[in-house]
């Protein structure tokens, strides 16, 4: 149940980025881009555009936000919507922990490995993205190359890539071959189109390219706020979650002015940082309690979100790598995360993968599924007759039918 006091702290959030995007405003790195907002109305000053809430609420009114996206075997179909929750792999980690605790860089094998796992995992129907960067092939191909990869290795729902204005004209060629040409392309939703702000409050060329193409396919928009509070937005858990939710809110904006009623994802990342080190931190209450107020922001607008992953700060498969990823995982299974990214194998604050943690987080999805199913009640499950038969004859329960008939239904580990 959400709990009076979130409810105020969301309305005073809500309230303080609607100051921000109406009194500082966002920089978009496109002069195409400043464009349509200044054919649309919007007040643009020193190279920043303004929106007020009445143009901010019409964009979330005129967007679609519940759907369904399929894969090339439509048998892997997600619905995206405020309730259900949908795994996607980890995502943009260059390195590799071994089993023995040493750290090499990703290669394309790797790549290609673990696209085979997330395909092979029943808690996923979402695979692709940068699930390692390949250090063994070159940055100019390597986008395509991977959206390449995941499609040859799976039937998947296709998570996408940002990347320049090249990268994204050659992954929907590729999405074009594969479903059949651009106009059956844009009759299903396939591929997920992630477009990422810098923060503070600015749309660089890169996000505003993939954004644009996606709506041009008629592709969801995962709008994807990642700051880092006393780094790159306020130090302040409120001020942090205030900022990012104006960078999502402008993504979403201009979605819509480019293509009225293309779907949209709120993709909320907020990280810890550790003051000591400058680094991201991943791992700690703070990004879990962030996730938890984007989380109640989406549900307010109405919109599917992402708040975290099965996340750790740990160096190697320790006890806390298993303490705090079970901890972001509880998290996203409770305040119902949509589209959980980073769900499996990542360690070392996103620096590296390992293959050891990413069959055991792929257990703890499937004991969180487990734990959040409703109990079944009813004659069989209860159980009376049996319970009388073996009261009455001081027996066991090892070995009656009942057992035997249902005992395979219990959790069994799978690690």
């Amino acid at each position: 149940m959400i709990r009076e006091k979130e409810l105020q702290a969301i309305e005073e959030i809500h309230k303080a980025s609607m100051k921000i995007l109406s009194e500082i405003g966002i920089k978009f790195g496109l002069d195409e881009v400043n464009e349509i907002f200044k054919k649309h109305g919007f007040r643009q000053e020193n190279g920043r555009t303004f929106f007020t809430e009445e143009q901010v609420m019409h964009a979330l009114d005129t967007a679609t936000k519940e759907f369904t996206m399929y894969g090339r075997d439509e048998q892997y179909s997600i619905n995206i919507n405020t309730e259900e929750v949908n795994y996607t792999p980890g995502y943009g980690s260059p390195m590799i922990t071994n089993a023995d605790g040493t750290v090499r860089d990703a290669v394309f094998d790797d790549f290609l490995k673990m696209a085979n796992l997330f395909h092979m995992e029943k808690s996923f129907n979402v695979n692709g993205g940068i699930i390692v960067q390949p250090s063994d092939i070159v940055a100019e191909i390597s986008i395509p190359a991977m959206v390449y990869a995941t499609i040859k290795r799976s039937s998947k729902v296709l998570f996408g890539i940002q990347g320049n204005q090249k990268d994204q004209e050659n992954i929907f060629k590729l999405l074009e071959i594969t479903f059949g040409g651009k106009e059956k392309l844009k009759e299903k939703y396939r591929y997920l189109v992630l477009s990422t702000p810098t923060s503070p409050l600015k749309m660089d060329r890169e996000a505003l390219y993939t954004l644009m193409k996606g709506c041009e396919y008629n592709q969801p928009i995962v709008v994807c706020s990642a700051c880092m509070p006393g780094s790159t937005a306020p130090v302040t858990i409120a001020g942090a979650v205030a900022m990012c939710n104006a960078e999502e809110l402008a993504g979403i904006v201009l979605t819509q002015l480019i293509n009225p009623g293309n779907p949209v994802i709120y993709l909320f990342a907020s990280y810890g940082s550790n003051v000591q080190t400058g680094n991201a931190s991943i791992g700690t209450p703070e990004l879990i309690k962030a996730g938890r107020y984007g989380s109640l922001l989406a549900k307010k607008y109405g919109l599917a979100c992402r708040c975290g992953g099965g996340l750790s700060d740990a160096k190697g498969v320790t006890a806390q790598a298993g303490v705090e990823t079970a901890m972001c995982l509880m998290h996203n299974a409770y305040y119902k995360g949509n589209l959980v990214q980073h769900s499996a194998g990542i360690l070392d604050s996103f620096a590296t993968m390992s293959y050891e943690k990413l069959m055991l987080d792929f257990e703890v999805i499937d004991r969180l599924a487990n734990y959040m199913e409703d109990i079944e009640v009813n004659e069989n499950t209860l159980a009376l007759k049996t319970l009388k038969k073996v009261a009455e004859t001081e027996g066991i329960f090892l070995n009656q039918k009942h057992t035997v008939k249902n005992c395979r239904k219990a959790y069994i580990p799978q690690v």
